[in-house]
C-alpha cells in the first residue's frame, strides 16, 4: 500500500511516463464479518442480509449443482467494491404472515431497488424505508428471476413486530455500520435506540438465515 508503479503509455501519439498508485482490490462480497454476527434486517417478514462467503458456503455454492440464484451470487464475487459501504443485499427467506402470503416461498434473491431507488447496503435500505412516504413498499429484485414484492407501508411495522414476537426475535435488525475491513463497528437499532450484541446473536439464531435450514 502506498507504492507506485511507473508506466509508459502512448497518448495522442506521444509517449508519456506516469506514476500509478497501487493498492489492494477489495471484493464486493466479503469473506467474513470479523467475528461479528451476520447483519440482517426484517421488514414485514422479509429477512434481508448481506451476501457473504459464509452465506454461500451455507448454500453449498461450490457443489456440482447449484440453483440459478446461487450461480448468480457466485458471479457477484468477481465484482470489485466501488464504494466502501456497498453490499449485495439479498432476501434470505420470508417468515410467513397473513400479510405476506404468496411471498413466503421466495429466497436467495438480490434486492435491486426499493420504490425505484437502487439499494446500496442494508443500512441504506433501512434509511430508504424510514424516509419512504409512499403507500406501498415495492421491492424489485435483480436477475435471474426479476421478482417483485409489494407490501403496504402503513402496516409493515406492526407486521414486523408480530413476526418478531412469534419467532422470539428480540430485535428486527442488526446492521454493520462500519466500512469494509473495519471490525469495530456494528449496531442493533430499535425504536428505543437500544444496542445489545448478545440479544442480536440470539435473534439471528432464530431467524436461521442458512440455506440448509430452509
Amino acid at each position: 500500500l502506498g507504492d507506485t508503479v511507473r508506466l509508459q503509455v502512448l497518448r495522442d501519439g506521444t509517449e508519456m511516463e506516469l506514476d500509478l498508485p497501487v493498492g489492494v482490490l477489495q471484493p464486493l462480497v466479503p469473506t467474513h464479518f470479523h467475528n461479528r454476527p451476520p447483519p440482517y434486517l426484517i421488514v414485514a417478514g422479509l429477512v434481508f442480509t448481506s451476501l457473504s462467503v459464509p452465506y454461500l458456503h451455507a448454500c453449498d455454492a461450490w457443489e456440482d449443482y447449484v440453483s440459478p440464484s446461487i450461480s448468480y451470487f457466485l458471479g457477484k464475487m468477481k465484482e470489485p467494491l466501488q464504494r466502501e459501504t456497498d453490499e449485495v443485499v439479498i432476501l434470505a427467506q420470508v417468515l410467513a404472515h397473513r400479510e405476506n402470503l404468496g411471498y413466503d416461498k421466495l429466497s436467495d434473491l438480490h434486492l435491486d431497488t426499493l420504490n425505484g431507488k437502487q439499494v446500496l447496503s442494508l443500512l441504506h435500505l433501512q434509511n430508504l424505508i424510514d424516509e419512504c412516504e409512499d403507500t406501498f413498499l415495492r421491492f424489485e429484485f435483480a436477475s435471474p428471476d426479476n421478482h417483485m414484492i409489494v407490501l403496504e407501508r402503513s402496516i409493515s411495522e406492526r407486521v414486523t413486530r408480530e413476526i418478531c414476537e412469534e419467532h422470539s426475535i428480540q430485535k428486527p435488525h442488526f446492521l454493520h455500520t462500519a466500512k469494509h475491513g473495519d471490525a469495530n463497528s456494528a449496531t442493533s437499532r430499535t425504536s428505543d435506540g437500544v444496542t445489545n450484541g448478545e440479544d442480536v446473536l440470539e435473534a439471528f439464531g432464530s431467524i436461521r438465515v442458512d440455506a440448509s435450514e430452509k
